[in-house]
């Protein structure tokens, strides 16, 4: 495994975490995307536009604030729901691709889970912690791929040598009998 290959699969849990967090913020980032929404559809007002502007984003705060018993409930479900669907797309794509990064670590599949779990947690969920796990997978499973290829060059470096010395003989022996062919004519 190269980080090359573990780079999409961390960006996608990486996202998944990323709109979480968006989700569990809704409180906040509800209210605030209606208000840039709002100055940014009157900002073109010519003088009025600054008022409007400025309107759109104290009706946005009172707005937020009037219907965070709505936003707050519907943010945590929906990071929850984003944690669970980012889990089974990554998940699936992890086990598809490379089964080998629970063998490479002993409690892989435990601190796959857990990731997830952290990941569903109200509140608790703002920590990346899907992608996280997945990074420390990924490079726990490269360490130990890498040193264990590092290990298998030593042991067949002599059978290597004479793999090349045999491919060598039979070169000089194939350019050798060109040339006797060569010579009869």
């Amino acid at each position: 495994m190269t980080w090359g290959k573990a780079s999409p699969v961390i960006i996608a849990a990486g996202l998944s975490d990323l709109i979480g967090i968006f989700f569990e913020f809704f409180w906040f980032f509800g209210p605030a995307l209606a208000a840039a929404y709002c100055s940014a559809t009157v900002s073109d007002v010519a003088i009025v536009g600054g008022l409007l502007a400025t309107g759109c984003v104290t009706a946005a705060t009172v707005g937020g604030a009037a219907v965070s018993a709505f936003t707050t409930p519907f943010g945590v479900i929906m990071a929850m729901a984003v944690a669970f669907i980012g889990f089974l797309i990554v998940g699936l794509w992890v086990v598809k691709t490379n089964v080998r990064i629970f063998k490479a670590n002993a409690a892989g599949s435990l601190w796959f889970m857990g990731g997830f779990g952290v990941s569903m947690m109200p509140l608790i969920g703002i920590v990346p912690a899907f992608s996280l796990v997945l990074l420390k997978l990924y490079r726990t499973q490269i360490r130990v791929e890498k040193a264990a290829y590092v290990k298998w060059e030593k042991e067949n470096a002599a059978a290597q040598l004479q793999e090349r010395q045999q491919q060598e003989a039979q070169l000089i022996q194939t350019q050798a009998a060109q040339f006797a062919a060569a010579d009869v004519y």
